[in-house]
Parts: C-alpha cells; structure tokens; sequence
C-alpha cells in the first residue's frame, strides 16, 4: 500500500460524490487512523452541476493540501472523465461507470469500466445506491483501504433501515471489481 494516497471522484449533483468522499475520509481516518484532508468542489448548480470530492490519505502529516496527482479518480459522468483525469499519477488508475462515460483518455492509463447506476439499480431498485456501489468497486481497485473498513463506514453513516440495501450495493460493487480484476467481467459488459 502506497504511503500518500490522493483520490477524486467527480460526477454531477445527485450522484453522491460529496457523501462518497465523507464516507472515504471517515474510513481512513477514523476506522485507520491515518492523516486525511478532504475537500470538495460544487458547480454553480447543486443538482446535475459538475462536483466533485478530493481526498488525501498519509501516514504521515500531509504537508500540501491539495490534489495534485491522483491515484484514482472515479468518472461518474462524461463532463467528470473530461474534466478530472488529465492529472492522474503516472500508474493511477481510472474507475468509470460505464453507462454514463463513453469516452475515456487512454494514453496509458488503466481505466477499469463498470456500469454502476445499473448495477445499483438491478441489485437494490435504485439508482441513488450508485455511490454505495462505487465506494464497492473503490475499496477494492484502489487497494489503500481495507475493504471491511470503508463497509463499516457505509454502514454507519447511513439510518438502519439502508444498512441491508447498502450491504448488498457495496459488495456488488467490490464483486464487479474483482471481476474486472480476475479477467472474468463479461456478466455486465
């Protein structure tokens, strides 16, 4: 696991990637203790806007507040992928939903291809556990969390009544990473 760690994940209003980067920070922060500095980003509208939620994770206190060559950035939406890969790290990788991203630059990257609002659809009825889905398929391409980690802070940052519709959301998200990872996602290509 890399010591400095940096993450975006950028979509539109709605999609959740404030709560993503809360639920990512309060993992890594809270459930392990690390050094975290979270910061987000909102277009001029709140609903269907660009946004976006940055994360850094250390072992050690982080000395420059800014994101500046992520290790990961998920795409949620085309405007997303455009905007927010251009500074990924050398060996960073791209997470996209599939659906919503048609268009990814190349140039060498690793670009993982999941189709998360319709895995959350087909898995709890509803597109909004897109996010829970996406932070599925984070804890598992990203390899800086540990996975049970980011799922207790799904779980608690969430009323009871979620807890089984995100259980069951997070780990079909993880699942169709590990696919991708295995070589063995054609189910939702």
């Amino acid at each position: 696991m890399k010591k400095h760690f940096e993450m975006r994940f950028g979509g539109t209003g709605g999609q959740g990637m404030m709560l993503m980067g809360d639920v990512t920070a309060e993992a890594a922060g809270i459930k392990e203790g690390k050094e975290i500095l979270l910061t987000k980003s909102y277009g001029p509208e709140s609903r269907g806007g660009a946004c976006r939620s940055e994360l850094i994770i250390d072992d050690e206190k982080i000395a420059y507040p800014v994101v500046s060559e992520p290790d990961v950035v998920l795409a949620m939406s085309q405007k997303a992928c455009d905007s927010y890969t251009g500074d990924l790290a050398a060996g960073g990788i791209i997470i996209i939903d599939s659906d919503l991203v048609k268009s990814v630059p190349q140039r060498g990257r690793s670009v993982f291809s999941i189709p998360i609002t319709r895995i959350a659809k087909e898995v709890t009825g509803k597109e909004i556990s897109a996010n829970v889905v996406a932070l599925g398929a984070v804890a598992v391409l990203a390899d800086v969390l540990d996975e049970e980690a980011m799922k207790e802070a799904v779980i608690e940052r969430f009323p009871a009544k979620f807890t089984e519709a995100n259980v069951q959301a997070f780990e079909a998200g993880a699942a169709a990473a590990e696919e991708l990872v295995s070589g063995q996602a054609k189910k939702y290509a």
